[in-house]
């Protein structure tokens, strides 16, 4: 092994690694990616039960519309001749006590809703409307900026005021000082649940980017699944002259004067490179698997005044017939009992599961192949901490697991009626499910929690203290969700790339 030096090594096939290892390979650099598990993917894969094929943590993935970012990236590699793109419809079926609506990707059809419902708010919301316009673009004219960073963050207080001003906003904050109406208020911020923290406390810039990624530009599903894709991209990587190896674990990051030099596993094999990217989670990467020990000291001082992100609770149902005959009407069913978000958001950290947010996703009806003919398949999802199962025997784990999921079931019945008759396979995941798998700390599965002094420029940054050792993933820059993650592997290998010379 030790006479091979790659150009890099990536350490993780999930979102962040794949588009890192994707991108450098084109460059025609040697690249080593490893994963432990046996599918790329990390949290995002697919599996399989009894032939129903369920996503394991995604809902959709923004900006694999034609024209959009992601998209564009792969027909530029070919990768998208690899896969069937299915465009949505739609994104989500949005019910609040009395507002339910559809959200069409279409922003007038959005503004034209809540005019319609608040009108004493129409003023109000215009002006809203045209500073997201006015913050959309100077943020476009941002990101396709050519100068060099020092140098943007210098004049970005006169080129990009908008962008300034918002970065050190909440999102009620920012919708403060245009919207009175708490209910308006709170049917615009609806998808603080997809970034886990509520408004009060979210940044309003992360907020913006995924408001238009999901609710103002069309995007698709791939067929049989994501992991289509992501195996795509792997067979790309390798097409390219790189490898792939799963049922790696690295358990060591070499280093040598502060300079990354290889990666040692678990097996004893000891790979060498110039680089490294690690899309595993930041704090596995820099508190254990760096060999400088010091470093570890540091990291793990600074990395303890940061705030995780909540986890998730899923069920996975396979149903005898289609979520559609049981009134699924939309791919995605979005439920708020209430209009206070902080009160959701509270209650799903305390494992009140009377009361806990419910989103309900029907990816069978977008493609139906996802089941056998003629039955579905449903991810039920809520956010929940990860305190709520520690600490618990094995038995009682098992019967408390049942128990919630049984009463977000029940729950789910009174939008698909009789749901419960009807469920032939169910898989059930917690927070510990989710560091099981992923080893990440706590099961955050959207990293360090997106508030206001943890987003944007004040997020973890991809370069790290050892020289050639860079970040990938939800951890780091720009932050949670398929679509970030994958440019923070973009990210990641640009600066492996500039490094490597």
């Amino acid at each position: 092994m030790e006479n091979i030096v790659y150009d890099a090594i990536v350490i993780g096939a999930g979102v962040g690694g794949l588009s890192a290892a994707l991108k450098l390979s084109s460059y025609g650099k040697k690249v080593l990616l490893l994963d432990k598990q046996p599918v790329p993917g990390g949290c995002a894969t697919t599996f399989c039960r009894r032939g129903f094929t369920f996503e394991a943590s995604m809902h959709c993935i923004s900006a694999l519309g034609e024209g959009l970012e992601m998209r564009n990236f792969l027909e530029d590699l070919g990768v998208d001749k690899k896969v069937n793109f299915i465009e949505l419809k739609n994104f989500c079926h949005i019910i609040y006590p009395d507002h339910d609506f559809i959200v069409d990707f279409n922003r007038d059809n959005f503004l034209n809703y809540l005019k319609t419902h608040f009108t004493a708010e129409n003023e109000n919301l215009e002006k809203l409307f045209s500073r997201l316009d006015k913050f959309y673009k100077q943020f476009d004219d941002f990101c396709i900026s050519e100068w060099p960073a020092i140098l943007q963050l210098l004049i970005s207080p006169f080129v990009y005021p908008e962008i300034i001003e918002i970065s050190s906003l909440s999102v009620d904050e920012f919708l403060g000082k245009y919207i009175k109406d708490e209910k308006a208020k709170s049917i615009i911020s609806d998808l603080w649940k997809f970034v886990g923290v509520p408004p009060k406390r979210l940044s309003a810039l992360y907020f913006l980017i995924i408001l238009r990624s999901y609710f103002f530009a069309k995007t698709c599903y791939v067929e049989g699944g994501y992991m289509q894709l992501f195996k795509a991209i792997a067979d790309k990587i390798c097409a390219n002259g790189s490898e792939v190896k799963y049922n790696t674990f690295v358990e060591k990051i070499l280093t040598e004067g502060r300079k990354v030099k290889g990666i040692l596993t678990n097996k004893g094999e000891k790979f060498l490179a110039h680089s490294v990217i690690s899309d595993a989670n930041a704090l596995l990467t820099l508190e254990e698997m760096l060999d400088d020990i010091p470093l570890r000291k540091y990291y793990k001082k600074r990395f303890s005044r940061l705030e995780k992100s909540i986890s998730v609770f899923q069920i996975y149902l396979g149903l005898n017939i289609t979520a559609k005959s049981l009134g699924m009407n939309s791919f995605i069913l979005a439920t708020n009992n209430r209009y206070n978000h902080d009160e959701s958001f509270n209650y799903s950290l305390k494992g009140d599961y009377d009361n806990c947010l419910l989103e309900i996703v029907d990816h069978s009806q977008v493609d139906p192949s996802l089941a056998p003919q003629g039955k579905g398949t449903l991810l039920v999802m809520t956010l929940d901490g990860y305190d709520n199962w520690k600490g618990l025997t094995e038995e009682a784990y098992q019967q408390k697991k049942r128990a919630v999921a049984q009463k977000i079931i029940q729950r789910c019945e009174k939008y698909l009626p009789r749901l419960s008759e009807h469920i032939e396979v169910m898989e059930v995941a917690t927070p510990k499910t989710v560091h099981s798998y992923t080893l990440v700390p706590e099961g955050a599965i959207y990293g360090f929690a997106h508030t206001v002094m943890q987003s944007g420029i004040f997020r973890l940054e991809q370069k790290t203290k050892i020289k050639g050792l860079f970040l990938a993933g939800s951890w780091t820059r720009p932050g949670a969700g398929v679509q970030a993650c994958f440019i923070s592997g973009l990210d990641a290998a640009e600066l492996a790339f500039k490094y490597l010379g």
